[in-house]
């Protein structure tokens, strides 16, 4: 009878001690908490340094927030953070760019991601689920449409030249023709010097990549490369890491959900007669590069 009644004990315990452990797992973390508070705009007065963790709970994407250019429009995030700098009525098409330096010093390849999202012509940095930086780009022109696709950076360079767009110099070192296309042939006597691309991060074996050139706000101006305005791009350059994943979308993230972007957006279909390689076909000492598996 004590035995029996020794057994029921230790099976009270047990069951008491599952119940505990399946609320444990369904309460919310402490750091789930406390990304919760960091969501009170006065608590946000009080600590500044918590801006940077604000993540909007009104069920509203700020990238695409309704109702901005109504008249009476007020910005309905607190300042100082990105969702108040992407309610702002000028954007997507603002040259200004934001960053959370702070977190992008945590930035490395497994807590971050970079997306290119061609509507809006807009690059975004998300850290561990928050979006870290925001900047303007010109993307490819009709007939060298920037690809979508999922990539990782697969080089890194500071200075560096296209191998296929630049202009033509005489020998006398003078630019006769500027905006040249290397793969159309080079005049006898003449030589090729590639366009500087700063900052350079390359994404595929075809010469897709990213660098400081001429932006302007929601327009497409390249060949096909990601252009970045100098600032932001050397900005960039000073936290990215090799092997960080890139999006390439033709839609926009979902921002809540730590910049999810939707398979279908980022399938990769080619357009026939779209040219967006930076690569000469026919040079054979063009680099190449092995992208990793993703």
């Amino acid at each position: 009878m004590i035995a029996a009644t020794k057994h029921l004990h230790i099976l009270g315990s047990l069951s008491a001690l599952a119940s505990l452990l399946i609320l444990a797992s369904c309460a919310p973390t402490q750091n789930s908490k406390h990304q919760h508070e960091a969501l009170s705009p006065t608590l946000l007065v009080k600590n500044p340094e918590l801006i940077g963790s604000y993540i909007p709970t009104d069920g509203n994407n700020p990238l695409i927030l309704p109702g901005k250019k109504d008249p009476g429009y007020s910005n309905p995030y607190p300042t100082g953070t990105h969702a108040h700098f992407a309610a702002n009525p000028s954007y997507p098409k603002t040259m200004k760019h934001w960053v959370d330096k702070k977190r992008m010093e945590t930035l490395s390849s497994g807590n971050s991601k970079l997306i290119i999202c061609l509507p809006q012509q807009r690059a975004r940095v998300y850290v561990d689920g928050i979006c870290a930086m925001d900047w303007p780009v010109s993307t490819g022109t009709k007939g060298h449409l920037t690809p979508t696709g999922v990539f990782r950076v697969i080089e890194k360079k500071e200075k560096h030249a296209s191998n296929r767009y630049g202009r033509v110099i005489s020998s006398k070192g003078k630019t006769e023709q500027s905006d040249t296309d290397r793969a159309k042939g080079i005049p006898a006597g003449k030589t090729f010097r590639g366009a500087s691309m700063p900052f350079w991060h390359r994404f595929s074996n075809d010469g897709v990549g990213l660098h400081s050139g001429r932006v302007v706000a929601g327009r497409q101006l390249s060949h096909g490369c990601i252009r970045t305005p100098y600032a932001a791009a050397k900005q960039f350059f000073s936290y990215s890491q090799m092997t960080m994943p890139v999006y390439i979308t033709r839609g926009v993230e979902d921002y809540i959900g730590g910049g999810r972007v939707s398979p279908a957006d980022v399938r990769y279909r080619p357009i026939p007669n779209n040219d967006y390689s930076d690569i000469v076909p026919s040079d054979t000492k063009s680099p190449t590069f092995s992208s990793p598996a993703l």
